[in-house]
């Protein structure tokens, strides 16, 4: 039977709207090189775990959230403690995006065993992996957040439980889930850096005391860019509503977040008006160890007699005091015009950026440069000092 003409057009119109609605509703496709990724790592089954949760409902809920067909990709991995110490917590790394309706989605990429420890070399590895292997990208940049201490060693200088409650905290302390508070695991510097298994473009850590010498050169081999406090950070940290405007939208712009913490605490009053930042081109280190040996083996006697206590500190209590001003080190020695100058170039050419409200609580800080490190004359860790990169080529510690 023929078809009326009529009819064959209508149904020529009715195939025609179905192609341009289906064409008004297809969804772009994921690009397969992605231009950014951003991690928020969160190893808080501690006592920071309302302040990591609020920091990523703040990070979720930013002004700019990328869309799933975005070149940008945010993550968030998250180790928390919702009940007590004793409940065990799933850590999960997820996706979060804002789909087609407006609405932020957070899509599961690996979920991790109950109770397993973020503050851990085997943990961070094998997120880290899990990125490496889902996506292809350009640059990738992680904010890590947790208690820490920068270079000073963990307990028994292992990822291992202390077996009992330690300060200071080394990096990402947490606590175990199997008996509370009572054993703490955390990372020592070398082992957090050889945990990361690919190159990064920068790490910023929302952790206090990480802003020494010592840590931007055992990551210069991982990563391009370091952001970190040479004081404590206040449990507030950074502000997590802007981040994503200065690290997805924008090119990485690690320098806006670290003025934007700077200027929102140097605004605040009272114990709040407290905060140390920089941010470090980890690459350019090398010429500042060389030029810090050079300086430090022709003035041995006066680097062997330096009083701590007419250097700077970052620490308010003893357990912390271990974190003193570069800088100030090298005002201790009698250094000529052209050692002077050799120094003030090779760190100029290390620091980004750096500022200080001037005070951490109930800490005057004069003197700030942009990197601590351990002061001769402390004692207290020289053997395991001996250890670290940085000593080693400098040899500072003999």
């Amino acid at each position: 039977m023929k078809i009326p003409a009529v009819k064959i057009l209508e149904i020529a119109a009715i195939i025609c709207a179905m192609a341009a609605a289906a064409a008004c509703c297809k969804v772009e496709p994921e690009p397969e090189v992605k231009d950014r990724i951003l991690l928020y790592y969160g190893a808080g089954f501690n006592d920071l775990s309302a302040e990591i949760s609020a920091d990523i409902s703040q990070l979720c809920s930013s002004d700019y959230i990328p869309e799933k067909s975005s070149g940008n990709v945010l993550l968030v991995f998250q180790n928390l403690a919702e009940k007590n110490y004793l409940t065990p917590y799933t850590p999960v790394l997820y996706r979060v995006y804002r789909n087609r309706s407006g609405e932020t989605v957070k899509e599961t990429l690996l979920t991790l065993e109950p109770g397993t420890i973020a503050a851990s070399v085997s943990t961070i590895n094998r997120v880290l992996s899990h990125i490496k292997s889902t996506f292809v990208y350009n640059t990738f940049g992680m904010i890590f957040s947790s208690h820490a201490t920068g270079w000073l060693p963990a307990a028994g200088n292992t990822e291992n439980p202390s077996g009992k409650t330690v300060s200071p905290l080394s990096i990402g302390n947490e606590f175990s889930p199997e008996t509370g508070t009572k054993v703490q695991y955390e990372m020592d510097l070398d082992d957090f850096a050889d945990a990361i298994p690919m190159h990064l473009d920068y790490i910023l850590f929302d952790a206090c005391f990480m802003g020494g010498v010592e840590v931007a050169y055992e990551l210069k081999d991982v990563c391009d860019r370091v952001a970190f406090s040479q004081a404590e950070v206040l449990a507030d940290g950074f502000d997590y509503t802007t981040v994503t405007e200065y690290l997805l939208k924008s090119d990485s712009d690690l320098e806006g977040v670290c003025r934007a913490y700077y200027e929102h605490y140097d605004k605040l009053t009272g114990e709040y008006h407290s905060a140390t930042v920089s941010l470090v081109e980890c690459s350019r280190m090398d010429r500042l160890a060389q030029t810090c040996k050079e300086i430090y083996g022709k003035h041995r006697d006066e680097l062997d007699s330096i009083n701590p206590d007419d250097v700077q500190c970052f620490g308010r209590h003893k357990i912390h005091q271990y974190f003193y001003d570069l800088e100030d080190i090298m005002n201790q020695l009698t250094l000529d015009q052209a050692e002077k100058e050799q120094f003030g170039s090779a760190l100029d050419e290390c620091i980004i950026y750096a500022a200080t409200t001037g005070r951490m609580v109930n800490l005057k800080i004069d003197k700030f440069c942009g990197l601590s490190s351990y002061c001769p004359n402390r004692l207290t860790y020289d053997d395991f000092y001996r250890t670290l990169s940085w000593n080693q080529a400098t040899n500072m510690i003999q």
